[in-house]
């Protein structure tokens, strides 16, 4: 081999490990971020409400057991976790990765659980026994998972309603879709069937797995949204935002962040693990803290 080739070859290698290590440093790196909520409900003495938002594990660990996530989240000194779907992913996954986890936070916070696709996948197409020990797993280790179901949370003398909605799989499927069976788009009207409407005297928080349908959560009229799905678009680039969703819409509108309409908030969380596309470029695991003010 000439001197030449030997350059060219080390350059090569150095590339390949240089990629190597950027993609591993993508996946695997946390990143916090915080986001701040005016409320107009919240008494104007009220302390305030500390939330942490996680979304789409897919399976992953953070460490042994997921420590390393759990002492993440513990840091961050949250009021209440909500965790928006995914949890578990339908490709070869018993959920235990998302029950270490909960081991580890030692039942210091309420969590609440609302259901995504990948559970609506074990539930109901690869047969409900591998769901069944997965939920009661859940509720075991202290969360609470909300399927169409309302809960309610407590501080400062506020009433918290905390409701997860859970969509039907065939709302998952992409805009051509809709286009050919009206059905296939999530109208409002089916939240209030499954969910009756948010009460006045709460402070309502909605999880809702794909933020695609913000427009129509915000006519059911949550305070705030909590959602996931998007995995960031996978790809994120500077001035665009995430690349692809899931139902291979390229360039989705709400892929990541904070997004208001009227006096509804939005908060789309960039996820923590993959599922069919196996890395994210410029768009670490997102560990979110929402901090709800007067």
């Amino acid at each position: 081999m000439g001197e030449k080739t030997a350059k060219i070859c080390t350059a090569l290698l150095l590339a390949a490990l240089a990629a190597l290590g950027f993609l591993l440093y993508g996946n695997n790196s946390i990143q916090r971020s915080t986001f701040h909520l005016s409320v107009d409900k919240l008494p104007r003495d009220h302390p305030g409400l500390r939330i942490v938002h996680i979304s789409d594990l897919h399976g992953k660990r953070f460490g042994q057991h997921n420590r390393r996530l759990a002492r993440a989240i513990v840091r961050l000194e949250p009021d209440l976790i909500l965790v928006s779907g995914d949890m578990i992913d339908s490709h070869d996954d018993d959920g235990s990765p998302f029950i270490d986890l909960l081991h580890e936070l030692q039942q210091r916070y309420p969590i609440y659980c609302s259901l995504g696709n990948h559970e609506q996948i074990v539930e109901g197409m690869t047969g409900t026994e591998r769901y069944t020990r997965f939920a009661a797993a859940v509720e075991k280790a202290g969360a609470v998972l909300l399927d169409n179901e309302r809960a309610e949370f407590m501080k400062g003398g506020t009433a918290f309603g905390i409701y997860g909605f859970t969509s039907a799989l065939y709302h998952y499927s992409s805009e051509s879709m809709a286009e050919i069976w009206e059905d296939a788009a999530l109208k409002t009207a089916f939240i209030e069937e499954k969910l009756g409407l948010p009460r006045d005297e709460e402070v309502s928080i909605l999880l809702a797995h794909n933020p695609k349908y913000f427009p129509e959560y915000v006519g059911w009229g949550p305070d705030l949204i909590c959602a996931g799905h998007i995995h960031g678009g996978v790809v994120r680039l500077p001035f665009w935002g995430g690349v692809l969703s899931p139902d291979k819409t390229f360039f989705p509108p709400y892929s990541a962040g904070l997004y208001r309409s009227e006096k509804t908030s939005m908060h789309v969380s960039r996820g923590l693990g993959n599922s069919v596309i196996p890395f994210r470029i410029f768009n670490r695991p997102d560990l979110s803290l929402i901090i709800m003010k007067p």
